[in-house]
């Protein structure tokens, strides 16, 4: 079978270990998914544990999914996020980062589970030294019980410690003190319209880290959903590859392929309002999929579960 690339040839088979990651947002459809898919899962990475001021975490696991992944048997690598203004503090007082770092090595222990994802975003750049040095201890507290340690980087061309978003990222120091980064080559397009991650952004993405990371440890974030924009909003409406489909269905627009981005989209009118529609498919993902492979990647991390287009499953089964 010939898989939809940028080349044309046929996409490459696997031959060599390949993780299948997901992160996962509690909802009915995705839980419903999980149920589903979830022996074609790797590691099931939550978005569930925040992260106060005080260093504790606030737990929102559901017990639905925790059966269901215990039905399953799937490791979970749970992830730890930074609650609205907390993030500074929590990395500049030393007292404050250990109190973290033991709840979440407590939190790991008494669920079981396999590892932490650290997902800490709105880091000010000027804290950069302190998120590296949390993931040092982090690393030097997890190492001995066995524990997986990894951590979300943004999107980075080059390092640029002044970049209000991603300067507080140091993609080789924090290579030191991880078992695997997660590469979000994603969120090209957020305030303008345009592709959500465009062929060549994430191909650029990819070379940068891997000038600066061990191949091994790079896991590429890959997107599944959609956006709409439109004017006199602030922030595009976020879509499942569902809801991008029926929205051109209900509208009678074509969808039309963008061979250059490698990505869907279309343009509607609704109650005299333009709208502009990137969105993420099977095809997308493949041609992305196939860089991986190329570049000897060893695995991928999804946003998210339940927002995919269902073709993946059986694309990523054929791996």
């Amino acid at each position: 079978m010939r898989l939809p690339n940028d080349t044309g040839k046929p996409m490459l088979r696997q031959r060599f270990y390949f993780e299948n990651n997901w992160y996962y947002v509690t909802d009915p459809w995705a839980l419903v998914d999980l149920q589903v898919h979830g022996k074609d899962i790797t590691y099931f990475v939550p978005y569930w544990f925040g992260a106060t001021e005080q260093g504790t975490l606030s737990d929102q696991s559901d017990p639905d999914t925790l059966a269901t992944l215990q039905q399953l048997g799937l490791p979970v690598v749970a992830l730890v996020y930074n609650l609205a203004g907390a993030i500074h503090k929590i990395l500049t007082i030393p007292s404050l980062r250990q109190t973290l770092i033991i709840n979440i090595l407590n939190m790991l222990l008494s669920k079981r589970f396999i590892g932490v994802n650290v997902d800490f975003e709105f880091v000010p750049p000027e804290d950069r030294q302190y998120l590296t040095m949390f993931m040092a201890e982090l690393y030097t507290a997890l190492k001995p019980y066995g524990l997986l340690v990894t951590i979300s980087v943004p999107p980075e061309l080059k390092d640029d410690p002044a970049h209000p978003f991603s300067g507080a990222f140091s993609y080789s120091d924090l290579a030191r003190y991880s078992d695997q980064l997660y590469l979000l080559a994603y969120d090209e397009h957020v305030a303008i319209p345009g592709p959500i991650a465009s062929y060549g952004f994430v191909r650029q993405v990819l070379t940068y880290a891997l000038s600066v990371i061990p191949r091994e440890k790079i896991r590429l974030g890959m997107a599944v959903y959609g956006r709409d924009w439109s004017p006199g909003t602030e922030l595009p409406r976020e879509l499942s590859f569902e809801e991008a489909i029926t929205t051109a269905s209900r509208h009678g627009v074509a969808i039309r392929y963008d061979e250059e981005a490698q990505e869907s989209t279309y343009t509607y009118t609704a109650n005299g309002v333009n709208h502009i529609v990137w969105f993420e498919d099977v095809r997308s993902f493949a041609v992305k999929l196939n860089l991986a492979f190329q570049e000897g990647i060893m695995g991928i991390a999804v946003w998210r579960l339940g927002l995919e287009d269902p073709r993946i499953w059986e694309l990523l089964r054929m791996r």
